[in-house]
């Protein structure tokens, strides 16, 4: 029965089939005599290595299957130039969707499954990954109870976009999980050297990942010494680029370079758009903390002409970008300056925009389901034990409400942060929002004629200070970084008792208040009317206004205004 359903099948979609052929491609005549078997094994001899040649095969393969209407061979032929293009950052949709029309009603081991795992690993390539899950999902219910070797294959799937979201404390359990199973398959006759090195790559970097750079170099030469010992390289360029993260990060500086150097060879020739924009960004970084600028400024630049390319931005990399900014701007070349500042604020969008709500989606889509699977077979196994199941159940509640409780918050805050953003905006339109703060105080009336006034501070020396503070707010020297009551009394020739009482008489504040309103008061104004800084990043913002770092400006933000400078900007923006 299933023979000719097949058989309906092929005479239904025939047409499809040949449409989704390259057109116009001819099988070179080194491959005419190959039989079917013979190009599978060539195939894997350069997948990964050399993506072109495996691109080929993969025609090759597509095409005599059709001409041998073997079914098998042209599913194979539609799967493998799905994963070869997309791996080069091509569209392998077509042939994707191809094999999902039509294997869509076929029950056997491999499909449909494996045709929602291509499609999901396709949309992963592409940062869908809500939609990957999606696929993944399906395949693992069609793939349950019937093919071990997809089921686990899934978990490392799931656990690669768990490392998307920074999960990767999650999705370590997976990875060994999956790294058990095909190392006990290489003692039967089952045996996948491809999937079981495959495996131990996935360990080995999620260890990178969780900053257990250790733990990963013993994963990265055991995949090497196991890619060595059964000549297959198929992973061998990943094990060395992660070999040069892991150097990198234990500051062994020639020995990452080394490894990133010969990574960088690999990742040209099989075409790895994304790995060898990584692989410069270390180049960068290595040269760049071994004080080499100009280098590492070459490296960075590589980076960015890689991914601009493909459109793959990695957080990874971003710090790239500041270097480059800050490198242009030491330089006065405002030209390149302004070019990588809107680069930085392009790679940020992008990012932003394949993160949002991701780990929402990850624990809604993957775990809950898993964990209502094991609170099932909990109930089942420990019907009689209904105390130990309650305290299950109690836990997983509670860890959910938790879960919703800092969800619903969070919401709450960014809305609130908005709507403050708004009033901000509306209250500066109007005029309603405080003024600067010189013109508050210029109005008020003298306090030196303030007959109930404390004597702490004689007439004669408050009056001086305020004119020196009057003189301070309008020649904007409060925007200076390192401005604290000890450098201004000393500015203004007076010590530093006489002049922090002062500002709490003159100010009605204390001196940190005093500083941080003149400042974020400054910037509200500057970000209404100046475009262009609105581009540059609340870090390099921070800096023009005499703060340290981002986070204390962001902190003085919200303290005065109730909502973050992030928002405010959108709200400009908008």
């Amino acid at each position: 029965m299933q023979k000719i359903t097949l058989i309906f099948l092929f005479i239904m979609f025939q047409n499809l089939y040949f449409s989704q052929s390259v057109k116009g491609f001819a099988v070179p005549d080194s491959l005419k005599t190959r039989n079917l078997e013979q190009l599978q094994k060539a195939y894997n001899r350069v997948f990964r290595i050399d993506n072109n040649k495996a691109e080929l095969l993969a025609n090759v393969i597509l095409v005599k299957g059709k001409k041998e209407n073997n079914n098998d061979y042209i599913y194979d032929g539609y799967y493998k130039l799905a994963h070869i293009r997309g791996l080069k950052s091509e569209n392998g949709y077509p042939y994707a969707d191809s094999l999902l029309k039509i294997t869509q009603h076929i029950n056997s081991k491999e499909y449909p499954a494996k045709a929602y795992i291509i499609k999901g690993i396709l949309l992963n390539y592409e940062y869908q990954y809500t939609e990957a899950l999606n696929q993944y999902i399906t395949a693992q219910k069609l793939c349950k109870n019937k093919n071990p070797d997809q089921f686990y294959y899934l978990k490392k799937l799931i656990g690669i976009l768990k490392t998307a979201t920074g999960e990767n404390e999650e999705a370590l359990p997976l990875f060994l999980e999956y790294y058990k199973y095909e190392k006990q398959k290489q003692a039967t006759k089952d045996q996948d050297i491809k999937s079981y090195i495959g495996s131990i790559f996935s360990v080995a970097n999620c260890y990178n990942k969780e900053k257990q750079y250790r733990n990963a170099l013993q994963y990265i030469d055991l995949g090497i010494n196991e890619c060595n010992k059964y000549k297959d390289y198929t992973h061998y360029a990943y094990f060395i680029s992660a070999a040069g993260i892991s150097n990198y990060y234990i500051k062994n500086y020639i020995k990452s370079e080394g490894y990133h150097l010969e990574a960088e060879k690999k990742f040209l020739k099989n075409g790895d758009s994304w790995n060898l924009a990584i692989t410069y960004y270390f180049l960068g970084k290595i040269n760049y903390d071994t004080h080499k600028e100009d280098q590492a400024i070459q490296y960075f630049i590589r980076t960015d002409s890689v991914l601009s390319v493909s459109k793959d931005f990695d957080p990874l990399t971003r710090d790239g970008y500041e270097i480059l900014i800050d490198y242009y701007k030491k330089k006065d070349d405002k030209p390149n300056q302004l070019k990588y500042i809107n680069k930085l604020v392009f790679a940020d969008s992008i990012i932003n925009k394949r993160k949002q709500y991701l780990s929402k989606e990850i624990y809604k889509k993957y775990d809950t389901p898993i964990l209502l699977e094991k609170k099932e077979e909990l109930i089942h196994d420990l019907s009689n034990k209904n105390s130990l199941l309650y305290i299950f159940l109690g836990i997983g509640l509670f860890c959910i409400s938790l879960l919703i409780y800092f969800y619903n918050e969070n919401r709450k805050k960014i809305k609130e942060y908005k709507k403050q953003a708004e009033r901000l905006l509306k209250q500066l339109k109007f005029n309603e929002y405080f003024t600067v703060l010189s013109e508050e105080v210029i109005t008020t009336q003298d306090p030196v004629a303030k007959p109930e006034r404390m004597k702490s501070v004689p007439d004669e020396v408050l009056h001086e200070i305020k004119i020196k503070l009057e003189r301070f707010e309008n020649n904007k020297k409060f925007l200076r970084k390192n401005t604290t009551v000890d450098s201004l009394s000393r500015d203004f020739k007076t010590n530093r008792d006489y002049l922090s009482k002062s500002v709490n008489e003159l100010k009605g504040k204390n001196f940190s208040q005093y500083l941080n309103e003149l400042r974020v008061n400054y910037i509200i104004h500057e970000l209404k009317d100046n475009e262009k800084l609105r581009k540059h990043t609340i870090a390099a913002i921070s800096g023009d206004i005499g703060y340290n770092n981002a986070e204390s400006f962001s902190n003085a933000f919200k303290k005065i205004t109730g909502t973050l400078p992030s928002y405010y900007i959108k709200q400009l923006e908008s």
